[in-house]
């Protein structure tokens, strides 16, 4: 059959002209050696075709080619000629021993070991390993800067959606363009990003029948390391890859009849130590031949030797160019590592226990840098050997990565070569340009800027990642780091490493000092230094900071932890500085660093998201030693509702606020809450405390109440916000509000309260022993059964005489037990009925209180339409004698100038009445002329009133600055 092919090429190609000849042969480069096309005439052109392609391959190419170049005729004549292609044939003398061999690299691949597995520890290969993500194009430098940008969940949508993603099956597939088989694949990738496991996997899959069954027949695996210590040792090419033969002698001849279905797997080419490139006219031909290795692996590379079998390559980009001009038209396709999904399929595959899993990866996906970083499949194994390794030992999964810094130390000792080719000179020069780039916001390097740093490529080709970008026709090379926070980690070891002398000065003018670094990170611009500055403090750790010093000569001077110091401490007194600065101080794991920065701080607002902001959180609360107040707030599945109205309250206080989908809450580490209880039982100043959880565990309630009891806690104030409280939660609750004696203000707004719950709060409430002076139970949902129970507590004796009921639906008859208990004498106080949904019914029970109990001084109504029928009950009561109300709010009730008809003689009337809110509600201009002329003649004992408005005219405008200038009570408008 080849010869059959060869002669119908030959017969066709004898029909071309010299100039057609000429073409046919530049369109055969990348598909048949160039070199061996030269000078070729049309026999030679044929023979070429068929050895290096195959009968099938070859014919199906020259097709393509003519039709290219127009030449009609000919392409269909040509494929109308049938040739009866079979596939080619097995080698029947070697199928045994190819079988011997399939099962010897089944064996030799089948295992995984990890960096730090013991002496017979191994993990299955197939149950370790994730898909990876793979690109055939090339980025140009806008889309490479923005990757770098990114952190976490947009990272991650930035590389899945960078361009034309491959598959391992299609790496030798004919390119779409031109229609030929490259001959020559290139893996190239960062460090770390997964190079020789996905080769190790080809090899695997291969052993296993899974992969290129039809294209090769045998699949060999070399690597560098192992070639390095051959050095410039004769032998042959047969010999250098019969090393894994199964048997006492491989079958070479049979194996080398069809180079075209073999393929070479060679691993780790820029770990190579030998030089390639210096053999260009002293290469090898023949496989059988005695020659020094690199001169053996310079022709594979060059296609001299076995020119027509396939290369697998693996290589770090920093190190591709010096391999370059060695290959013939390769293919690149550039590993990217792990999307998301390929990220929780890594961890599943890791840890195998569902829950462990889903802690481990709740707590990579609540740390955006490492999250990021997890795009790195070493990275991933890091962090995933960190937190399998806490859990062996029984600690809390959250302190395993103990800080960003420390893992990054981890993933350095990871990188850093172990020879001597890495100096500290080296360092230093990397630290410089790391630091001269995040002054420079420039995150791609040229050959210039290295060299300005005294740096090559190859010394720190560990860090670094090579970016070829296409313009137009030619090529551009450029450097970064293998991710922009490894950049300002570097960055930040560069302000360590500059500090020969005390001062911390750096010796190179261009770039600023870390009182300008600190400076930078106040501004609005500060996410290039952000990360900077966290490093910074991390090396403040006394761990990080030996092992610094003894690997890389690095020390933190005392006038850089100074200047951190005064900064933390400038810090705490902006608004929303604490939670900006709980993350810097919390890498320093320093008590008493942290206990100095915090020293001032009364107040703390603190909503974090994630188990590791959380765990900052809970380290700075601990070591805070004058806190009065503390709010912390950790946000899980809460109704949107809900989560407006805390956005609002927090925008109030400029506490940042991210709505968030997943519940972290069941994931707050045990840890965390013991910081929090020791606060409460330690510490002395602490007087208020508010905290909001998606939902109380009962461990949680109980372990607060305990600390609450103790006699050393003097907490007066607690808030609890909840969309769930159980009732075994209430029952540890009310146990404390019984024998505390330090609690005296109970706020359960937005909470769901359950019918036993009610129950079991009421209890303690009608004990003479409860000191509890206020309770707020707005948006609480009381059915009449529920009303039944507390309103039966409010008519005892000892009750909150500071009570809110805002924001509950009153159902049934329960309008009528809350009127008979707010009859009750001790209720004074602030009597919160705000969005009530008021009927007119219930407003007749309402008002007949307001001349029964002498006691109540305050009543807010706010967002009721109490309407016209409504007023003029509340106005009949406020004309009784025995009314002494003193507070009085109507804000959003509706109201009309007719309402205001009947009330204004009640409030000029009233001897007790000293605030009145009556803001926006329904009295346009009509109601201002009335107001204003009424209060103008008449003398009332008003102090405050509110009278805001929307949509007036100005006419009416100038009547209310009028009175506000007649009359001596506050006005607000």
């Amino acid at each position: 059959m080849a010869e059959t092919v060869r002669c119908r090429l030959l017969g066709h190609l004898e029909q071309l002209t010299l100039e057609e000849l000429k073409k046919f042969k530049l369109s055969l480069v990348g598909s048949v050696p160039r070199g061996r096309l030269e000078g070729a005439d049309r026999t030679e052109v044929a023979e070429l075709l068929v050895s290096s392609l195959g009968e099938q391959e070859a014919w199906q190419l020259a097709l393509s080619i003519w039709k290219k170049m127009g030449l009609r005729e000919l392409w269909d004549r040509a494929r109308r000629e049938d040739l009866g292609f079979i596939p080619a044939p097995v080698l029947q003398a070697s199928s045994d021993e190819r079988t011997k061999y399939r099962e010897r690299m089944r064996k030799k691949f089948q295992l995984m070991r990890d960096k730090n597995h013991r002496p017979g520890e191994h993990e299955l290969f197939q149950h370790r390993f994730t898909q990876l993500l793979m690109l055939q194009e090339y980025r140009d430098k806008q889309q490479k800067q923005h990757e770098l940008l990114v952190q976490g969940w947009k990272h991650a949508e930035v590389l899945e959606d960078t361009g034309q993603l491959t598959e391992v099956s299609a790496l030798f597939d004919p390119v779409q363009k031109t229609g030929t088989r490259p001959h020559t694949v290139v893996l190239q990738g960062a460090a770390g990003i997964g190079k020789t496991t996905l080769a190790s996997k080809v090899m695997l899959d291969w052993a296993e029948g899974k992969l290129y069954q039809e294209r090769f027949d045998f699949v060999f695996y070399l690597t560098c390391k192992e070639l390095n210590p051959l050095g410039d040792r004769e032998m042959s090419f047969a010999d250098l890859i019969a090393s894994d033969w199964p048997g006492p002698q491989a079958p070479m001849t049979e194996i080398m009849s069809q180079p075209e279905r073999l393929l070479f797997i060679i691993d780790g080419l820029d770990e190579l130590k030998f030089p390639c490139n210096e053999h260009r006219y002293d290469l090898c031909k023949d496989w059988k031949q005695q020659r020094p290795v690199p001169i053996l692996l310079s022709s594979l590379l060059r296609k001299t030797l076995l020119p027509e079998a396939y290369l697998l390559l693996t290589t770090r980009l920093a190190a591709l160019g010096k391999f370059s001009p060695l290959l013939e038209n390769p293919r690149h396709v550039e590993i990217l590592g792990f999307s998301v999904q390929q990220r929780k399929e890594y961890f599943c595959k890791f840890f195998r226990n569902e829950d462990l899993y889903e802690k481990a990866f709740s707590l990579a996906e609540g740390n955006p840098i490492v999250f990021t970083m997890c795009s790195v499949p070493l990275m991933t194994w890091i962090v995933c050997t960190c937190l399998k390794q806490q859990e062996e030992r029984g600690q809390e999964l959250a302190k395993a990565l103990k800080t960003t810094t420390a893992l990054y130390m981890c993933y350095m000792d990871l990188l850093t070569p172990n020879d001597h080719n890495f100096t500290p000179q080296h360092l230093r020069g990397l630290c410089g340009l790391a630091a001269e780039g995040i002054w420079e916001r420039k995150l791609l390097f040229d050959e210039e800027d290295l060299r300005r740093h005294d740096l090559e490529a190859a010394d720190v080709s560990a860090f670094l990642d090579m970016n070829i970008f296409q313009k137009d026709s030619d090529c551009e090379k450029c450097y970064s780091f293998i991710h922009l926070s490894f950049q300002e980690f570097f960055a930040a070891m560069f302000y360590l490493m500059s500090t020969d002398k005390e001062g911390g000065k750096s010796p190179e003018s261009s770039i600023p000092d870390v009182k300008k670094l600190l400076e930078e990170c106040k501004g609005h611009d500060s996410s290039f230094v952000a990360l900077v500055v966290q490093f910074l403090f991390g090396f403040l750790n006394a761990e990080t900071a030996k092992e610094l010093e003894s690997k890389f000569r690095c020390r933190m001077s005392l006038e850089i932890k100074s200047q951190l110091l005064q900064w933390a401490e400038i810090i705490t007194k902006k608004d929303n500085g604490v939670l900006f600065l709980s993350f810097l101080l919390y890498e320093t794991q320093d008590a008493d660093f942290v206990t100095r920065a915090l020293f001032n701080v009364q107040e703390m607002e603190l909503a974090p998201h994630g188990a590791y902001e959380i765990l900052s959180a809970g380290f700075c609360m601990k070591h805070c030693p004058g806190i009065q107040r503390i709010s912390l707030i950790i946000w899980g599945n809460w109704p949107d509702m809900v989560q407006e109205k805390w956005q609002r309250d927090l925008k109030k206080r400029k506490v940042p606020y991210k709505k968030r989908t997943s519940s972290c809450t069941s994931d707050v580490p045990d840890g965390v809450w013991h910081d929090f209880f020791f606060v409460i039982k330690n510490n002395q100043n602490l007087k208020e405390l508010q905290l909001v959880c998606s939902q109380f565990f009962r461990g949680c309630m109980d372990k607060l109440c305990v600390e609450l009891r103790n006699s050393n806690s003097k907490v007066e104030k607690l808030s609890l916000t909840s969309s769930h409280l159980t009732c075994a939660c209430f029952q540890i609750l009310c146990s404390v509000l019984s024998s505390t004696k330090s609690l005296k203000k109970l706020d359960l707004s937005e909470i769901s309260l359950e019918e036993g719950g009610i129950k079991l709060l009421c209890k303690p409430l009608g004990k003479p022993k409860s000191k509890l002076m206020s309770l707020n139970l707005s948006s609480c949902h009381l059915t009449y059964t529920r009303s039944d129970h507390y309103c039966f507590v409010m008519r005892s004796n000892e009750i909150p005489n500071n009570l809110d009921l805002s924001r509950i639906s009153w159902e049934g008859d329960g309008i009528k037990l809350l009127c008979k208990s707010l009859g009750n004498p001790n209720c004074e106080e602030a009597e919160s009925l705000v969005s009530c949904l008021l009927t007119f019914t219930l407003s007749q029970h309402l008002c007949s209180i307001l001349s029964s109990n002498e006691s109540l001084k305050n009543l807010d109504l706010s967002k009721n339409s109490l309407e016209e029928c409504g007023i003029k009950l509340l106005c009949k009561a406020l004309g009784k004698l025995n009314c002494k109300l003193e507070t009085l709010r109507l804000s959003e009730c509706d109201l009309t100038a007719a309402c205001l008809q009947d009330l204004l003689p009640v409030i000029c009337s009233s001897q007790n009445l000293k605030t009145l809110d009556l803001s926006f509600n329904l009295f346009d201009d009509e109601g201002v002329k009335l107001l204003c002329n009424t209060l103008e003649k008449q003398d009332c004992k008003l102090q405050t009133l509110n009278f805001s408005q929307k949509g007036l005219k100005e006419e009416s405008e100038k009547a209310l600055a009028k009175l506000k200038l007649r009359k001596s009570f506050l006005f607000l408008s």
